[in-house]
């Protein structure tokens, strides 16, 4: 893998962390969007899997990197499988075009990473 796309993803994951407590005892809107985001991505009718690829295909639409790098974790981690990830991909460049198609590059490079982090079960 590209040493610029994995500094890329490792700069994304620690700004995240880092700021976290600087965001929650400073920004006003940030606790309530957590619970926001912990409501919306709850099982529901659909199970958190849908929910992860669906914000996986918004972020790759809207351009956002550290969200498609931080959707397509969650979705990794809640057993979404790489045959779920490119049609997830496939419905981003349908809704996104070319920029989206573009942007879902980077996902691919997010998803080998992510592959090596959290190894599928084989069992």
């Amino acid at each position: 893998m590209n040493d610029l796309v994995t500094q890329k993803i490792e700069q994304s994951i620690r700004d995240r962390k880092g700021l976290h407590m600087q965001f929650e005892q400073n920004v006003k809107t940030y606790k309530p969007f957590l619970e926001l985001e912990k409501r919306a991505f709850e099982e529901g009718s659909l199970d958190k899997k849908t929910k992860e690829l669906m914000a996986l295909s918004i972020a790759i639409v809207d351009k956002c990197e550290p969200c498609m790098e931080w959707h397509l974790e969650q979705a990794i981690l809640v057993g979404a499988s790489d045959a779920n990830i490119y049609e997830t991909i496939d419905v981003a460049i349908e809704m996104g075009g070319g920029q989206a198609g573009a942007y879902a590059r980077f996902v691919l490079k997010a998803l080998e990473y992510f592959r090596k982090k959290h190894p599928v079960s084989k069992s």
